[in-house]
């Protein structure tokens, strides 16, 4: 898929202000983890081909510099990061993982107080295209 200068350059900007050069990180790639469930790994195929069929690009398996591995990276898309959730909740999350990553992915929405830089996708329901908008 061909990216729109301006896109790529927020995709080089996110790459080398957060992304851990030392592993390789292909672009529209879907790399799977053997320590996920096979319902998380179905999930993220899913969300990463939603992800090709609106030509939004997406990285995933990728470490981060904070240590993290979140499952999808998306630089241009509304929110940088969609994580999905199989065997453990968004509360879970937000206990185990949110303090590693820096400070400007942890803001929170005034009202709803949900997070501005994740998606969260259940694995264990039915994925909808509309999740990720």
């Amino acid at each position: 898929m061909k990216v729109a200068p301006k896109q790529q350059a927020m995709i080089n900007e996110f790459m080398r202000e957060y992304v851990d050069r030392s592993y390789k990180a292909p672009m529209n790639a879907v790399r799977l983890n053997v320590d996920h469930t096979d319902a998380h790994r179905r999930t993220i195929f899913e969300v990463c081909n939603a992800l090709l069929q609106e030509k939004i690009p997406f990285f995933t398996e990728v470490r981060l510099k904070c240590g993290t591995i979140p499952d999808i990276v998306c630089p241009t898309h509304v929110v940088p990061f969609i994580e999905v959730l199989s065997s453990e909740t968004i509360e879970m999350f937000e206990d185990l993982k949110l303090a590693k990553y820096p400070s400007e992915f942890q803001l929170r929405y005034t009202g709803s107080g949900k997070l501005k830089s994740f998606i969260f996708v259940d694995a264990q329901q039915e994925f909808s295209k509309e999740d990720l908008l």
